[in-house]
Formats: structure tokens, C-alpha cells, sequence
């Protein structure tokens, strides 16, 4: 489940992020009651199995069983903040009645991931991101610079707006953010890689920190929308 809203005193109404219909909403009847049992099988975050039932405008769930509530999220307010940003995105990229089970894998594994704490957030997150825009339809270019068919130079430009790159020589002077080889290989194997190996890279910190800044523009510039989650996930001490 990857976003909520009160309706009332005691009802919500909650998006849920599915494999086969893409993002379903589906109001949720005295949710909000301490003994009701859906108060925890619905909560934001949650992983759970659900019946539902079709209404003339949303679903209404009759029942909820749980898979799933990482709560190693509440464990550091970094993993937590990113948890919910990821959640925001996805529910921005995610069709209505379509396909959506890369979407949903990725989701899944990521919050797994900073649950468990088993990869930096710092690689977590850009990871969601590019991927995620990817499945969607927003994959970049990023085989070789687009004005020569070059491969690779020490450093190349990577232009969010269009997402292409560009060599050292075509990119001097052009739009766009200069970017260390090793940040544009991590870029290439995030789209290109086989999804179970998405997350089977590493990166100096220096390294991560411009993963993280090209991603983010990238998202920004390809959704043409801002974040109040990212916003909140900048203002954080030692922020991404």
C-alpha cells in the first residue's frame, strides 16, 4: 500500500500497488477502529494480500491478510524518509489497469532492502529511481554519446532533460551535468541489467553522491513535478 487519505472520521480511502491491474484504489470501512482488522493489514507500507470488491468509482476491501510490514523501516529515519519517497514516485509512474509487476518487484525489493539494511540507501535509491522510470517508459540513451557513437570517456555529460549522453570533447560547453565514468557505468547496469541483478554494484561515496544528483534531475526533469517526500528526504542531516 503506497498512499492513504482520510475520508471521515473513521474510513480511508488507500492506493495499492498490484503486479496485474497496475494502481488500484479502494476504500477501506472503519479502518481507523483499534479493533477493526484491517487497521494494520492496510497500513502505509504494508505488503499484504487483499479481496476487493468493485464500487462504481474504487474498490472497497473486504478482506486484508498481511505478507509484509519492514518494519526495519522505522529503524533509521533516512530509510524510513526514502521508504515513502519511493512510495510517492511509484505511485506517479504506475499505470491504472495495466501491467505493473517490474514495477511492483522493484518496489518490493527496494523497501526490502532498506528494511533490512542489507545496501546503502545511497544506492537503494537511485537504483528505484532509474529503474523504476525505465519500466515505465522513461529509459535514457545511455549506450554512447549521441553525437559520435563513442563509448566511453574519462568523464561524460549526461543531459536529464533528454536523457543522452554526450562525450568529453561533444559534451564541453553543452547542457547537462558532468559525470565520472564509473557513475555512468553504474547508470548503464541499473537500466541494462537483468532485474535480479539490479542491485549487484558498488561505488565510492563520492561515486553515489552523483548517482544520486543525476537520478534525482532525471526524475524531476521526466515527471515534470516536484516531491514533497524528496524535499523532506533533501532537508535531512547528511541528506543524499
Amino acid at each position: 500500500m503506497i498512499k492513504e487519505q482520510n475520508v471521515g472520521e473513521a474510513d480511508r480511502l488507500i492506493w495499492i500497488l498490484t503486479g496485474k491491474y497496475g494502481l488500484i484504489r479502494a476504500f477501506v470501512h472503519r479502518a481507523k477502529n483499534v479493533q477493526s482488522s484491517l487497521l494494520s493489514s492496510t497500513q502505509l507500507l504494508s505488503y499484504s494480500d487483499f479481496t476487493l470488491y468493485q464500487g462504481k468509482s474504487a474498490y472497497t476491501v473486504g478482506s486484508a491478510k498481511i505478507k509484509n510490514v519492514f518494519f526495519g523501516l522505522r529503524d533509521e529515519l533516512d530509510s524510513l524518509s526514502t521508504a515513502l519517497y519511493l512510495c510517492e514516485l511509484f505511485g506517479v509512474l504506475a499505470p491504472e489497469n495495466a501491467d505493473a509487476e517490474e514495477l511492483l518487484r522493484l518496489l518490493l525489493n527496494s523497501l526490502y532492502l532498506l528494511s533490512e539494511h542489507k545496501k546503502p540507501v545511497r544506492l537503494i535509491k537511485p537504483v528505484a529511481e532509474l529503474r523504476g522510470l525505465s519500466d515505465a517508459g522513461y529509459m535514457p540513451d545511455l549506450v554512447a554519446c549521441r553525437e559520435c557513437g563513442t563509448y566511453e570517456t574519462p568523464t561524460m555529460v549526461f543531459n536529464p532533460a533528454s536523457g543522452s549522453l554526450l562525450c568529453a570533447e561533444h559534451g564541453a560547453g553543452a547542457p547537462g551535468m558532468t559525470m565520472s565514468l564509473g557513475a555512468v557505468t553504474a547508470m548503464r547496469h541499473i537500466i541494462y541489467s537483468d532485474a535480479a541483478k539490479v542491485f549487484q554494484f558498488t561505488l565510492p561515496d563520492a561515486g553515489l553522491k552523483e548517482l544520486n544528483t543525476a537520478t534525482e534531475q532525471y526524475v524531476l526533469a521526466q515527471t515534470g513535478r516536484t516531491y514533497q517526500t524528496l524535499d523532506f528526504l533533501r532537508s535531512l542531516p547528511e541528506s543524499l
